[in-house]
């Protein structure tokens, strides 16, 4: 199960080259969280509890029978995948956690987040120009992201609670990993500090934004690591 950071759509794992990779060894499930893509988008800020985005993701494992599925989580992602675990951790075959914060730290008064995505499609995709060489389906897709329902994402996530607990109990294989200039890096290997049986790794040169194309490394461990009968 494979769930992308924040405006970030289904389409981007198939764009970014990780689809194809796994889908030799894995059957593949691409979720868009509530307020993304084709999901349903609602603006206001109460309806992106993070008990409700994770009730979202177990509805999913629920309704296709999924038996103790592998998700991958990256950035805004990592962080509903973990919550998602961490209600009922042995359900899970492991765990994939890149560019990883366990406790958001959003400041509503001064975030560039919430600030470009108040000001509409344009700005948000401009913004994501500055940050990386945004591919030209993605950039489409970016374009075209409810920025308005994303911003009331946002503003939930100033109230998330802390994963620190969950990390500390999860005892199925994690692997967690960053960009070695990535703005959550030393988060990230925080995080793998609390798990019981995490491994972390570092991609040197690459910051949150263009670790996400450069795909085929990580993909390449996480078939090492979780790939059936590997």
């Amino acid at each position: 199960m494979l769930i992308f950071g924040i405006s970030m759509c289904c389409e981007d794992w198939f764009e970014l080259g990780y689809v194809e990779r796994l889908s030799e060894d894995f059957g593949i499930i691409c979720i868009e969280p509530r307020g993304h893509g084709k999901s349903s988008c609602p603006v206001d800020p109460s309806s992106y509890a993070l008990s409700a985005m994770t009730t979202d993701v177990e509805a999913i494992i629920t309704a296709l029978r999924l038996k103790r599925p592998l998700i991958w989580g990256y950035s805004l992602g990592a962080k509903i995948a973990l919550a998602t675990a961490g209600r009922d951790p042995a359900a899970y075959a492991g765990l994939i956690l890149g560019g990883l914060e366990l406790h958001s730290k959003v400041d509503l008064t001064n975030d560039v987040v919430a600030d470009t995505l108040a000001q509409g499609p344009r700005a948000w995709l401009s913004l994501w120009t500055q940050m990386f060489s945004v591919p030209h389906g993605m950039a489409s897709r970016l374009a075209a992201a409810n920025t308005q329902a994303l911003r009331a994402l946002r503003t939930a996530e100033a109230q998330w609670w802390t994963l620190e607990s969950v990390a500390e109990r999860f005892i199925a294989p994690v692997l967690l990993y960053a960009g070695e200039r990535c703005f959550f890096r030393d988060a990230t290997v925080a995080a793998a500090e609390r798990f019981q049986t995490a491994r972390y790794l570092e991609r040197p040169g690459r910051d949150h934004f263009d670790l996400m194309p450069d795909s085929a490394w990580i993909v390449d461990e996480v078939i090492r690591q979780f790939a059936p009968g590997r």
